[in-house]
């Protein structure tokens, strides 16, 4: 009886070691994974550098796209999250001046210039899109990074009234409206020239105008983080060569 209970005892004593051994690893596991709101804008950079950051410093990062209004929504109203991207600087500044954000986290990553994209076969300028029965599309110009500020610029140049008349629909974000324009859906999109880069049948005229700002892609720590050190070590990771490159590669500018 006594070999019996022996037995019991270690069995058990096992058990319950290798359960806390489990728990202890799936706590670690939990605790190197962080989530990030990043822009649409950047949407065929950030798989590259999610899985090189993974494969250099064994974190997961579980990530969610949108535009820069739409993640700064989310992110204010869900009070979850770790890090906060923004296509513009403005709606970075926002969330700062909202007090989601460490201000002194915050890098810029990459930046984009304002076009007129078509695809390849056609060629728009902005006179061509001040004809009747042209089709256009453009972001929402309230939530969307690209939509506002190009709407900016055509405000500036007093053509905003002109050219709206034309615009047929507004995107929820940056990644929605190539699709549109790929799809034939419309002659002519307004927004970022690394799209070009993205997908070699489109092309783009530059949209040369008064800008309010330099278009860069900026992320940052969340205040509310409850891993702090793996966050800024992401943000921190996206001012390397490695990142850098693959920017470039895809039509971004990169800051040196």
């Amino acid at each position: 009886m006594k070999k019996t209970t022996g037995v019991a005892v270690v069995l058990i004593a096992a058990i319950l070691i290798s359960t806390s051994v489990i728990l202890s690893l799936s706590f670690r596991k939990r605790q190197r994974l962080i989530l990030a709101y990043l822009p649409a804008a950047g949407i065929k950079a950030w798989p590259k550098v999610i899985a090189l950051f993974k494969k250099k410093y064994s974190v997961d990062v579980t990530a969610i796209y949108g535009s820069s209004g739409f993640l700064l929504h989310q992110a204010y109203i869900s009070k979850t999250g770790d890090v906060l991207g923004s296509a513009t600087p403005v709606y970075m500044k926002k969330a700062i001046k909202m007090g989601i954000v460490l201000q002194n986290s915050v890098v810029t990553v990459a930046c984009m210039e304002p076009a007129i994209l078509f695809q390849d076969h056609r060629n728009y300028t902005l006179e061509d899109l001040l004809k009747p029965g042209i089709k256009i599309a453009m972001c929402d110009p309230v939530n969307c990074a690209v939509g506002r500020f190009i709407k900016y610029m055509l405000v500036k140049m007093g053509l905003w009234d002109k050219i709206k008349k034309n615009i047929v629909v507004y995107t929820e974000n940056f990644a929605k409206l190539v699709t549109v324009l790929r799809l034939g859906e419309v002659d002519a999109a307004l927004g970022w020239n690394v799209a070009t880069k993205w997908y070699p049948s489109l092309g783009y005229t530059p949209l040369k105008g008064p800008m309010p700002y330099k278009p860069c892609i900026t992320v940052g720590v969340l205040k509310f983080s409850k891993n702090k050190i793996l966050s800024m070590k992401f943000v921190d990771f996206l001012k390397s060569k490695e990142v850098k490159g693959i920017f470039e590669k895809l039509g971004y500018e990169v800051v040196k």
